[in-house]
């Protein structure tokens, strides 16, 4: 699996907790609790990165911002 791993959030979230989708599926697979990756993304912040334990990379993305006009 080469795609590009991605974690959404909501515009409000700060933290997050997903499985690393290519050691789930990988040749010798390990199991969901050690393929777990969880973290933390700046409230002001839109996109992030972070990488399994095996060094797989995803992307942390938020969606749903609100924009706010500015005056």
């Amino acid at each position: 699996m080469n795609a590009t791993q991605h974690v959404w959030l909501r515009d409000d979230a700060t933290s997050y907790a997903a499985e690393c989708e290519t050691c789930l599926y990988a040749r010798e697979p390990i199991s969901p609790r050690e393929a777990q990756v969880s973290g933390t993304l700046r409230h002001n912040a839109d996109v992030g990165f972070t990488s399994c334990r095996r060094g797989h990379r995803i992307v942390v993305r938020r969606i749903g911002r609100r924009l706010v006009n500015a005056v």
